[in-house]
């Protein structure tokens, strides 16, 4: 059993305390805080999350927020991470906390002051990032069920978006805006030169796009697969000419926003997805 003492309290879902090495954490749980006073044991039990160490630049904006903040949006935030632990076979970076209690306070704000905010790419991360899009449902039913609000699914396209950054390990959203876009279009590509030839409800065009949609986080990461077989690729390049010529358009197309094209065992590989949903 974990054992801290707690150093302040933050509010009654928050505080801050210290281990037995008076090393310094965030510790949230609900009620956690309420009647408390520094000093006071907690344990495991009392707490749901253990935040980073406060001596993480990222902290210090959190406990600046934390001190802005209800209890009743750190406790909304938490139940959206939670839930999002839950159902998303991925690892979420501690950021989220931050990036997330700032976009429940904003899109709040943005409520009470009747200004809507129109996600340009809500139909590619509902299409595309549809666990992480359940996650954005499920923080607008909560949001609009706790907090009186009446989000839409828009709002479910903008918290996935800070989901998506977590699990990529930044809290930018606009990579996540990005990967959207750009998924989108590639999966446009594969439609138009196809000429309407595919089965979008077969599982070999689900597959396809999950692999779009990993080659496009590759890309924006910087780690595309370059260490093809010369002797692979031009035997499926002759094998499924149809598909690499498709392939080797997507290439053109990350040239243009990227500055460079595809490596020949990014273009092989989505060759193969290619074929396998031609008709």
């Amino acid at each position: 059993m974990t054992v801290m003492q707690i150093k302040k309290v933050l509010n009654s879902s928050v505080v801050l305390a210290v281990d037995e090495k008076q090393k310094e954490f965030i510790l949230l749980g609900k009620g956690i805080g309420y009647g408390k006073r520094p000093g006071a044991k907690v344990t495991d039990e009392s707490f749901d999350q253990v935040f980073m160490p406060v001596n993480d630049a990222g902290v210090e904006r959190f406990l600046t927020m934390i001190a802005e903040s209800s209890p009743e949006l750190i406790d909304i935030t938490q139940q959206i991470i939670n839930y999002a632990k839950t159902n998303l076979n991925a690892k979420l970076s501690d950021a989220l906390y931050v990036s997330l209690l700032d976009h429940v306070k904003f899109a709040l704000e943005r409520f009470q002051q009747g200004i809507t905010i129109t996600n340009r790419v809500y139909w590619e991360i509902k299409s595309y990032y549809a666990a992480e899009f359940g996650v954005g449902k499920y923080a607008v039913k909560l949001m609009n069920e706790q907090l009186k609000t009446d989000f839409s699914e828009q709002e479910a396209a903008n918290i996935a978006a800070h989901v998506i950054n977590a699990e990529n390990g930044t809290d930018e959203r606009k990579d996540a805006l990005k990967a959207g876009q750009i998924i989108g279009r590639i999966v446009n590509i594969i439609k138009y030169q196809s000429q309407g030839e595919l089965d979008e409800d077969s599982p070999n065009y689900q597959r396809c796009v999950v692999h779009v949609k990993f080659l496009v986080e590759r890309a924006i990461a910087g780690k595309l697969l370059d260490d093809a077989d010369p002797a692979m690729v031009a035997i499926v390049e002759s094998q499924n000419e149809r598909a690499y010529r498709i392939a080797k358009k997507i290439s053109e197309y990350i040239d243009i926003k990227f500055g460079h094209g595809l490596p020949d065992e990014e273009v092989m590989l989505m060759a193969m997805q290619i074929q396998r949903i031609l008709k």
